[in-house]
């Protein structure tokens, strides 16, 4: 019999696995399922009042039944309209606490 070093089958069998496992563990990575990302996002927990809150489920429907869209939409115009504003009552808010 000739002497010789022969691979160990059980060895061969794991590292196949191994290789096999993480190509597929690759492909699933790339495949995700849900909603399309917009981008990178903050999420926060967002309290309405009960009183409005029929309004706010109605109007989610111009959006496809979307309340984040919405409030998002909402959140958007008032940005626009007023972040120069806000700003303004930023700095001043700052230079006042700095003068106490």
């Amino acid at each position: 019999m000739a002497k010789g070093t022969y691979p160990n089958k059980a060895a061969q069998n794991v590292a196949e696995f191994r290789s096999e496992a993480e190509v597929d563990s690759r492909k699933a990575e790339k495949k995700k399922s849900g909603r399309p990302s917009k981008g990178k996002v903050h999420k926060i927990s967002l309290s309405i009042p009960v009183e409005i809150y029929e309004g706010v489920e109605l109007a989610s429907y111009f959006f496809r039944g979307n309340m984040t869209a919405y409030i998002n939409n909402l959140i958007h115009r008032d940005l626009e309209r007023n972040l120069e504003k806000y700003r303004e009552f930023k700095t001043m808010m700052e230079e006042m606490n700095q003068t106490l």
